[in-house]
């Protein structure tokens, strides 16, 4: 019996590997190979035009027409959207101060010379506004409000031939006061 169930096992063994070697059939996962016709599991809809009453044409005596006054009022969103856009602008009018640029023409410990730089500019150069600030011992001299860069630059040029040291920094400007800034192709 044992001789049997020896040759029952090679058998079975020799069926498995022999399957295991046999070619395999692979299923293309490519859409242009799938062929199937789905129409008959598709649900169909009819369309059915909707009817449509006419109003009955009524003869009236022509008038003048008059204004529809629930079309003439605002609409809720109208008004809310109005309060809001006034909350804005009032934050908006209360902004006096924004980033920009000025010009420091004077840093020393004279105040004469800072006084002279500060009557300089009101002659030459009227539409800046020279600030004068004054931190134990050192007095500064800056000029303008500028927004840009670039116009701070323009100045810049013309300020050099009196304060050859005079540079650009950045600080906070009155909106205003930047707005009243010509540019200096006017000056000359």
């Amino acid at each position: 019996m044992t001789l049997k169930k020896k040759h029952l096992w090679t058998l079975l063994l020799g069926i498995i590997i022999i399957s295991g070697c046999s070619k395999k059939s692979v299923v293309s996962s490519s859409g242009s190979d799938y062929k199937e016709d789905l129409s008959a599991v598709r649900p169909r809809f009819e369309y059915v035009e909707p009817a449509v009453d006419k109003p009955k044409a009524v003869t009236t005596p022509k008038t003048n027409p008059t204004p529809n006054t629930a079309a003439d009022k605002p609409l809720y969103v109208n008004k809310k959207l109005d309060t809001v856009l006034d909350t804005l602008a009032k934050h908006n009018k209360s902004i006096r101060f924004i980033n920009g640029f000025r010009i420091q023409i004077y840093v020393g410990n004279v105040r004469q010379e800072a006084d002279g730089a500060k009557s300089y500019i009101y002659q030459a150069f009227p539409d800046l506004n020279p600030y004068v600030s004054y931190t134990q011992p050192t007095y500064r001299v800056k000029v303008g409000d500028f927004m840009y860069r670039g116009d701070a630059e323009q100045y810049l040029e013309l300020i050099r031939e009196q304060y050859s040291s005079a540079v650009i920094l950045a600080d906070r400007v009155d909106i205003k006061r930047s707005l009243m800034v010509s540019p200096v192709s006017d000056n000359n």
